[in-house]
């Protein structure tokens, strides 16, 4: 399929193309891209109109789409050019129109752009017989119908693109949290000293719970129970018995028994300083021990 590109400046239409001939009886396989230098066309449903001498002139509607980031140009489209108006040889009028729901009226100026010649190998050209003729209505239905297709494929598109980047976005913050992990326990991995920080092992006689509280099972290798034995017998030793200890914290023999340890009634009986018993006998009004 050929291509004959158009230029629509102001209100004039000009050629853009080396080759503005199109061969008498084509069907289907010429077409017209036109470029717009005003943006004002976007605001119109925009038709085309092809007329040559002789021929009913044939209007199609024309899809315009924006152009971006260009200085010089703001709108462009593409269309068919209808076999009608390639039947005689000669000058190919266009028209391009638009009139918008407030009656604005938009049109370029007369211009032939374009130009049919004779087709080779016979001596006049000749339409084919079944050449399909479209009118306006179904035209624009198709386009319409061919548009909505377009813009399914795009969202489809556009999803299937959207699965992909969060899919790998999702990737990529597990490979970072999986990677700052490694770095934290490469940081901390090492043993706790008694002057850096480290990692601290939970060995015989602690115990851990689900919420991190640490605690002692063993103390000093005995269990928590017989802790508590001893110090329930060092403090039997300390209420019963008057004792001393060496530097070294070891028992002194000489270890006597408290008198407040030994249920007497202190008149009859009584524990002197030496912590012995005594007996007192009477004697007349005294009491000997």
């Amino acid at each position: 399929m050929q291509t004959y590109e158009l230029l629509v400046e102001g209100r004039t239409i000009r050629s853009n193309s080396t080759d503005n001939t199109l061969v008498k009886s084509s069907v289907g396989v010429d077409r017209v891209h036109v470029m717009f230098d005003s943006s004002e066309w976007l605001s119109f449903p925009v038709t085309v109109t092809f007329a040559q001498k002789g021929v009913t002139p044939i209007t199609t509607p024309l899809t315009l789409s924006a152009i971006a980031n260009s200085s010089e140009w703001s709108a462009e489209g593409t269309v068919v050019v209808p076999y009608e108006v390639i039947t005689m040889v000669g000058p190919i009028r266009v028209t391009f129109q638009g009139t918008d729901s407030d009656g604005r009226h938009i049109i370029t100026a007369a211009g032939f752009p374009l130009e049919v010649e004779e087709a080779g190998d016979i001596a006049l050209g000749v339409i084919p017989g079944d050449a399909p003729t479209v009118d306006q209505w179904h035209q624009a239905y198709s386009n319409a119908q061919v548009a909505i297709n377009e813009v399914r494929g795009i969202i489809e598109n556009l999803q299937s693109s959207l699965d992909s980047m969060i899919a790998q976005a999702e990737a990529q913050i597990e490979n970072e949290v999986s990677s700052a992990s490694s770095t934290i326990v490469d940081t901390y991995a090492v043993p706790a000293t008694a002057t850096s920080l480290g990692l601290v092992m939970v060995g015989d006689g602690l115990h851990v719970t689900d919420d991190g509280m640490l605690s002692t099972v063993l103390t000093n290798g005995i269990t928590s129970a017989q802790a508590s034995q001893i110090l329930n017998l060092a403090s039997l030793a300390y209420y019963c018995f008057d004792t001393s200890f060496d530097e070294d914290g070891v028992l002194e023999e000489g270890a006597m028994v408290k008198g407040t340890a030994i249920p007497v009634d202190g008149t009859t009986l009584k524990v002197n300083e030496d912590g012995k018993i005594e007996v007192a006998v009477a004697f007349g009004d005294s009491e000997v021990y």
